[in-house]
């Protein structure tokens, strides 16, 4: 994963707060840009910029009562690979960030990938995590897994290349398990599925689970309460939680999401396909990272929202340990108010900040 910031990754540790800068702007892996580029020269452009455009319109519209794939077939998984593959994998990058910043130690060695599509968590997951040697793809859409396959042969990564691939339909019969995996991802997935299949997915992939269990999904009001509820049922199931939550207790929003901003470099395909001339867009996202052992240290909250600043101080929105909390800092502070001027949304506090009265 190519990050492009002169600063580079800043961990840092002041006046109680503990962030990694969540202001980066990835690319994909050069790797996996050219592949799809390659991919996408097989149809004429017409095609696949017309099946990218109809998926973005479906992706957008509101869900019906009972859920369906959104792209199925040759120029459906080439559309997608143009316009939604490369906002999913800013998405999946940013929830993997977050979840290295909380067990920066931790050394998966396998993955499960559930839901594979074109196998976007899998190219995400190797770039964040080197140590990841055996991955599996699971995945219902036989154009999605070849179109999987054939980025994969482009990869310079054993593990990529390696990679097995089933063809799985989620809420049918699993294909027997035997073994466990370091990293589990359900990455868009669980908002194709009915509420008792969500859980039936969830429950299996918790027990196959022996790190992480990740779960991303769009940043969207319809797509978060999906996230909420599966967390829910993991924590019933005896979860820790890493991020981005700093406690293992109930969601405490109300009439609101939780969801986080990451910046992706748009590749020219994607420009073409958006008709947009932007370099970069910044895809939004929620996630839960689950884990079977707790974080390396704990955090008095998260920035759930971008600070809000006016003339005489600086708003935060912090879901925190307390539930959600808004510290308000003034400009008289000045050496607090100087520190916080940094705090990116997403951003996580080590330690509790004074909340001033208005």
């Amino acid at each position: 994963m190519t990050i492009r910031d002169k600063r580079g990754t800043v961990r840092y540790r002041s006046y109680g707060l503990s962030t990694l800068r969540t202001n980066l702007i990835l690319s994909l892996s050069a790797n996996l840009e050219t592949a799809i580029g390659e991919a996408l020269s097989a149809l004429p452009p017409s095609q696949w910029i017309s099946a990218a455009r109809s998926l973005s319109e479906q992706y957008r519209a509101e869900r019906g009562p009972v859920p369906r794939a959104m792209a199925q077939g040759h120029a459906a998984a080439l559309g997608y690979a143009a316009m939604i593959l490369p906002a999913a994998y800013a998405q999946l990058s940013g929830a993997m960030s977050e979840v290295a910043e909380r067990v920066p130690d931790w050394t998966p060695a396998s993955m499960l990938d559930i839901g594979s599509g074109p196998g976007t968590a899998l190219w995400a997951a190797v770039d964040r995590w080197p140590s990841l040697q055996s991955l599996t793809a699971w995945e219902r859409e036989p154009a999605f897994i070849a179109l999987g396959r054939q980025l994969a042969r482009a990869s310079d990564n054993p593990a990529i290349v390696q990679a097995r691939w089933a063809q799985v339909t989620l809420g049918g019969a699993f294909p027997r398990q035997e073994g466990r995996y370091d990293l589990v991802v359900l990455g868009h997935v669980l908002n194709e599925l009915s509420g008792s299949v969500q859980r039936e997915v969830v429950s299996f992939a918790w027990a196959h689970c022996d790190g992480v269990l990740l779960i991303v999904e769009p940043g969207t009001s319809a797509a978060f309460p999906n996230v909420r509820d599966a967390r829910e049922q993991l924590l019933e199931l005896g979860a820790k939680t890493l991020a981005p939550c700093a406690h293992d207790a109930p969601c405490p929003l109300a009439d609101d999401w939780c969801h986080f901003p990451q910046k992706l470099h748009r590749p020219v395909y994607q420009r073409r396909a958006k008709e947009g001339s932007a370099g970069w867009e910044e895809s939004k996202f929620s996630y839960a990272a689950m884990a079977r052992f707790a974080p390396d240290e704990a955090i008095w909250g998260r920035l759930i929202h971008q600070p809000h600043a006016s003339k005489i101080g600086v708003q935060l929105t912090v879901s925190s340990r307390e539930g959600i909390v808004k510290p308000r800092v003034s400009k008289r502070n000045r050496e607090l108010y100087k520190r916080l001027g940094d705090l990116r949304w997403g951003d996580a506090l080590a330690d509790a900040l004074p909340v001033e009265q208005p």
